[in-house]
């Protein structure tokens, strides 16, 4: 919590909970499909069979991760167009929207 402390604060999106929450069905689906997984390795499924779930899996988690970034990416849009912003505020979320676009990479 100290770090906390000493962390600069920025101006940046804030995506409502529900935002979030409409991604709860497609985690439930991938949680099924991990399940699913486990019980093809446990009965011994071919490797081919098993790869291909795995690819399943992480398809639909990029979708979510996609989908909740687009999201982000659109608020903190908003947010440079809605508010007045310094040279160096408008910078920091330029900063944070180039962090976000990296990591999908």
């Amino acid at each position: 919590m100290a770090n906390s402390k000493n962390r600069k604060e920025k101006p940046t999106s804030k995506i409502g909970e529900t935002e979030h929450r409409n991604q709860l069905p497609r985690l439930r689906r991938i949680e099924g499909q991990a399940r699913g997984l486990q019980k093809m390795i446990e009965s011994e499924r071919n490797c081919l069979d098993i790869t291909h779930q795995i690819s399943a899996i992480i398809n639909a988690l990029r979708r979510v991760q996609i989908d909740m970034l687009h999201k982000h990416l659109v608020a903190l849009g908003e947010a440079v167009v809605a508010q007045d912003l310094s040279p160096q505020a408008r910078r920091e979320l330029a900063d944070e929207i180039s962090a976000h676009l990296k990591r999908l990479s």
